[in-house]
């Protein structure tokens, strides 16, 4: 009895060790995969956070599970608080702030600094930061540009993890020891953004992952799009298992006369949309009319004055309004100040109508929107802002200049940006088949090739229904050769899509609630202030058919009146 007793004890004991082992396994696995929260400060010539700190920020972002940004100068202690990663940025050479370089003498976890001013930290005493040097190739590539590095001749026992070469020198650009990180450049065009998202992985110390997210949209999708060819291409991909977007724009502006067509007229194009949104299709809000002063739909801007280059400042579309103004223009920091938050007001309302009413009538005709992206990726700072309340997702690309609409960018991951205010981006990365070109899809040859070799990026293109089926498996089959994808399928990732009649929230079982308090006076009404013209033509119609009923009344009571007087005429001299 008793070794039997031993017996049950030793398989017991055997049993919780093994369950033992698995938990760990599981609690360690699980912080495998935890992101940690970071800290992000940057240093600006210009004070405020120019395209080099948002595209840096924009990569960064895809490593944390939160990531805070501030500048030097509005650095606190307590933003160190449960930072397991804090990331430099000095664009520019300055003397920094004494709480900051005290603070971060004390801090004792991951510590990443890139550009000017790492000599001004005690971590990185025994490194010696020499003069500026200029390269002209990294990771054995020639650059289109040359570009400078601060020069840095890193401690013994350092990881040199990448490095750039002059005519005859190598020189570090990223260099790793033990906690600390120095990246040798804060510039962030094309070459560096592909090299150093590559070794993304290696400063954060981060498993290489082996799958890339991809997705492929069909683009600009309006009431007066060809139904047959946007059903020919959506049928394509669903028939393939593949999930797919169609970014739909709900209004169709005539930049001759500025007639609109609204996409509930549009019958047969709705039933095919809602058709191919059962099949796995799902719908990207693309604007209301993707227009501004009635520019044609598809080729207009919409959320930034195109012509005068800067935010949109008016909804008035009957003449161009005066250029904003500059800084240097104004007596005070104040007055500047006063000026451009009224400017941000008028915005803030133009955009908020235009999103409540896409969301809206996409909704009446039974499409539900799950993200938005931006008519030509064009959109202030501020209007990201007001995006994020109606929107917890955006594809395409980003915006970095509220002075500038053509300097935009992506980052080569899936990440939250701080200029997007929470909202997750869906970065496009390997462009459209563009038929003015000779070789439609040699951009996205181009793209795929180097995202191979960048892991975890995510492959992302669009695609225009009207070219029919013509590039669409030529551009499929690149996709595919860039290795192991993962086709990204919203309707199994949380979404909220809202305004303040409508909500819409995707739940990551794959079911989509809906809630619109929409009805048909709400219609009516805003019918009434779209095509005011329109109403009151309606409203003399009515008006005159009541006189024409009423006159009608009148001739049958007097007709009755009459006959009844002649009956009793009648019987009087009868």
């Amino acid at each position: 009895m008793r070794e039997l007793a031993m017996y049950y004890k030793i398989v017991a004991l055997t049993g919780i060790l093994i369950l033992s082992s698995w938990a760990a396994l599981a609690d360690t696995s699980k912080a495998a995969e935890e992101k940690p929260d970071i800290l992000f400060i940057y240093t600006s010539e210009r004070e405020r956070v120019d395209e080099n700190i948002q595209m840096l920020d924009m990569t960064f972002s895809a490593f944390a599970e939160n990531q805070h940004v501030v500048s030097a100068e509005d650095f606190t202690t307590d933003l160190l608080h449960g930072k397991k990663v804090v990331v430099f940025v000095g664009d520019f050479e300055m003397k920094l702030p004494s709480l900051l370089i005290q603070e971060m003498d004390r801090y004792k976890g991951k510590f990443v600094v890139i550009g000017y001013n790492g000599n001004q930290f005690k971590a990185f005493n025994e490194w010696q930061f020499q003069e500026e040097v200029q390269i002209r190739t990294l990771n054995n590539k020639s650059l289109a540009v040359p570009m400078s590095l601060v020069d840095v001749t890193p401690p013994e026992g350092s990881e040199l993890i990448e490095e750039g070469s002059s005519l005859t020198t190598q020189h570090p650009y990223i260099v790793k020891k033990g906690r600390l990180t120095y990246i040798a450049s804060s510039a962030f065009d094309r070459d560096q953004k592909y090299v150093l998202s590559k070794r993304m992985y290696q400063i954060m110390d981060v498993e290489e992952p082996t799958v890339h997210p991809a997705y492929i949209r069909l683009e600009d999708i309006s009431p007066v799009s060809d139904y047959k060819l946007v059903k020919k291409t959506g049928d394509y991909l669903a028939d393939r298992g593949i999930p797919f977007y169609l970014a739909v724009i709900p209004v169709y502006v005539n930049n001759e006369n500025g007639e609109k067509i609204h996409m509930k007229s549009n019958r047969k194009l709705v039933a095919v949309l809602q058709y191919l949104q059962s099949r796995g299709g799902i719908i990207i809000g693309h604007g209301y009319t993707h227009s501004y002063r009635y520019e044609e739909t598809g080729e207009g801007f919409e959320f930034w004055d195109d012509q005068l280059n800067q935010k949109i400042s008016t909804e008035r579309t009957d003449k161009l309004p005066k250029p904003l103004r500059k800084r240097e223009s104004f007596r005070s920091d104040q007055e500047y100040r006063v000026f451009t938050n009224e400017i941000d007001a008028i915005e803030k309302g133009y955009i908020e109508t235009k999103h409540k009413k896409a969301i809206e009538e996409l909704t009446d005709s039974g499409l539900y929107p799950l993200a938005f992206e931006a008519p030509h990726y064009t959109m202030s700072s501020n209007g990201y802002k007001v995006t994020s309340n109606y929107f917890t997702s955006i594809f395409g690309q980003v915006q970095l200049s509220d002075e500038d609409w053509e300097i935009m960018d992506a980052p080569l991951f899936v990440s939250k940006p701080s200029i997007l205010s929470g909202m997750t981006l869906y970065p496009e990365t390997i462009g459209y088949a563009n038929p003015e070109i000779e070789d439609p899809l040699e951009v996205t040859k181009i793209a795929v090739k180097e995202l191979k070799e960048v892991p975890g990026s995510m492959v992302g293109g669009f695609y225009h229904p009207y070219l029919g089926l013509e590039h669409l498996q030529e551009m499929l089959d690149l996709i595919h050769s860039v290795g192991n994808i993962e086709w990204l399928d919203l309707s199994t990732e949380e979404q909220l899509v809202q305004t303040n009649q409508v909500v819409l929230h995707q739940q990551a079982n794959g079911e989509l609630l809906v809630e619109s308090k929409r009805n048909n006076w709400n219609r009516f009404l805003e019918n009434v202030i779209d095509k005011p013209f329109d109403a009151i033509l309606w409203g003399l119609s009515v008006i005159v058919f009541v006189f024409i009923i009423a006159f009608f009344i009148y001739i049958v009571n007097l007709r009755a009146a009459l006959k009844k007087r002649l009956f009793r005429e009648r019987d009087f001299s009868g």
